[in-house]
């Protein structure tokens, strides 16, 4: 499904300087997987996301969606920020029929279908709000609906549940694993959260160093479907210990 080949990421600064942010990075992440991407701050990861996303051209190396190069933003892959990006002047209801509508759908049909991503982020009363009379967490689920609108084959996440309350997020977290299982959908999740990493993904990798690269690809060995329960497993706490001295190490170097 998605192949990172050798992507290298270097950022000019000033005349004489060039900053090396990433890579190389090697990956291949196949139909279906969640995967969560782990590292401190600094490291290259959302710089990764965004080159995965087509919003950033990598210096040397590539990106393939099925096949095809991703040099450009396009309906393949979908991302969330981690500020909600909605149109101020819609409802929330409108800004999840936009991507629908740029398919060429008639707004009446486009608003239906809007309605039924509603549903599935549990937003069903709240269609015609506007998003500053939104909680954090409930303009996250607009964003994620309107991304989900797009009909998207990959969706790339960059630490979408940061800014939110503990309990919103946990609540957020298992909503996300819900909708992904029943969609089909590949995922790449960003996070500095070592348990939300964990708790979400079928395998953490883990950037780190200067620049950053994958210090270790892992498969997470949890039953699903999770929940909170998932978080009291002693694996959890054995994954947690592991993942927090590779970090610790690699902030180290």
């Amino acid at each position: 499904m998605l192949h990172i080949n050798s992507v290298v990421k270097k950022f000019q600064r000033g005349k004489n300087h060039i900053f090396h942010a990433l890579g190389p990075v090697d990956l291949r992440i196949g139909d279906g997987e969640f995967v969560t991407i782990l590292g401190s701050s600094g490291c290259g990861k959302t710089t990764l996301l965004h080159i995965l996303g087509g919003f950033e051209t990598p210096t040397t190396g590539s990106v393939e969606v099925d096949g095809e190069a991703v040099v450009r933003p396009g309906r393949k892959l979908g991302m969330v920020f981690q500020e909600a990006t909605l149109f101020p002047w819609k409802t929330v209801l409108q800004n999840i029929a936009w991507p629908i509508e740029q398919r060429g759908v008639r707004r009446p049909d486009a608003l239906n279908q809007a309605t039924e991503y509603l549903d599935k982020v549990g937003l069903h009363r709240f269609g015609m709000v506007y998003p500053h009379e939104l909680s954090g967490g409930m303009r996250q689920r607009a964003a994620l609906a309107r991304t989900l609108a797009m009909q998207p084959q990959v969706l790339l996440m960059d630490e979408p549940f940061g800014a939110l309350d503990a309990q919103t997020r946990e609540e957020m977290q298992e909503e996300l694993t819900r909708m992904w299982q029943s969609s089909g959908l590949t995922v790449v999740f960003v996070t500095h959260d070592i348990s939300e990493a964990i708790f979400l993904g079928d395998r953490v990798i883990v950037l780190g160093g200067k620049p950053g690269t994958v210090i270790e690809d892992c498969r997470i060995d949890l039953p699903r479907p999770r929940s909170q329960a998932t978080k009291s497993d002693p694996k959890v706490l054995e994954y947690r210990a592991h993942f927090w001295e590779l970090l610790r190490r690699a902030s180290a170097n």
